[in-house]
């Protein structure tokens, strides 16, 4: 396999990458037999437009502090990561991609006008029960030194035979608990949200839009994106948690727009933990936790 390098001295544009994206005639899983090949994406000295940093607060719930939100980086290298996925070199259809789970590392506070080094890479692929997962690894550097790096997983989800059985009983992640020593708090994730995250992030994932869209791909209404659950409950807790510090989120169960979540935050010897679940309390939509580096 030969590595594809992807330089850019500005962002390439995210439109120009929607019609490989919506269009695009990709498997839905790696063939047999191949893999990814390694794949990175890099740009030197990228500024912070501040009025896309505005809305973005705005978007997520963020407060205006000096620094960049903790989840704000993963949006700058956004344009980088759709580059990499709608490449040549990648070879799965990108529509049907589920955002699983992310590990954002923190290591400084990043100061609103400072440039940033961003290199995103991905290589390779593990076979799970479900489908095929993909580690997508963004790494952030703030004059020559590491200040932020995320761990975005994907899973291509592999088809159940049409004669396969449904597990019965509840799913584990249905049945979770949480401890008795327990802070909750509500938020609406309104109708729109999914466009006006959209508008911010650059993810025009057409099951995020509207509900006619979102019914193409199976789903009932709209769902929100997982990265905004997570943006907003970090403007929920990030004030808790100082310094250094890893945040980790599983997405469970999609919030189908409108509705009320219920976030639910505990203390744990290394930081904090949570669960974002429904209104009645049941079906849990992100687990997580802020763990001190």
């Amino acid at each position: 396999m030969q590595p594809v390098s992807l330089r850019f001295s500005t962002l390439p544009s995210l439109w120009s990458a929607l019609p490989r994206v919506l269009i695009g005639r990709r498997p839905a899983l790696v063939p047999s037999g191949h893999t990814v090949p390694p794949i990175d994406a890099r740009i030197e000295r990228l500024g912070v437009n501040t009025s896309h940093l505005r809305d973005y607060r705005r978007v997520c719930g963020f407060g205006e502090d000096g620094h960049l939100p903790l989840t704000y980086p993963h949006v700058m290298a956004m344009p980088l990561q759709l580059a990499m996925l709608t490449s040549d070199a990648f070879p799965v259809r990108l529509l049907g991609l589920v955002h699983v789970r992310n590990l954002i590392r923190s290591h400084a506070r990043i100061p609103e006008g400072h440039a940033l080094d961003v290199t995103c890479s991905l290589s390779g692929h593990r076979e799970t029960e479900r489908g095929q997962e993909f580690d997508m690894v963004t790494e952030c550097r703030a004059e020559g030194t590491t200040a932020w790096s995320e761990v975005s997983t994907f899973l291509a989800r592999r088809a159940r035979p049409r004669d396969a059985e449904k597990p019965r009983g509840p799913k584990p992640a249905e049945t979770q608990d949480t401890p008795d020593a327990v802070s909750t708090t509500s938020w609406q994730a309104p109708a729109d949200i999914g466009r006006r995250y959209a508008s911010v992030s650059g993810d025009f994932n057409p099951i995020h839009l509207a509900d006619l869209s979102a019914r193409l791909f199976g789903f009932d209404s709209a769902i929100a994106h997982g990265m905004w659950s997570l943006a907003r409950t970090v403007a929920e807790l990030g004030a808790k948690e100082q310094g250094p510090v890893a945040i980790e989120a599983s997405f469970k169960l999609p919030i189908h727009l409108p509705a009320w979540v219920n976030l639910h935050h505990w203390q744990t010897d290394k930081g904090r933990a949570f669960i974002l679940k429904d209104a009645p309390g049941i079906k849990p939509h992100m687990t997580g936790s802020f763990e001190r580096l």
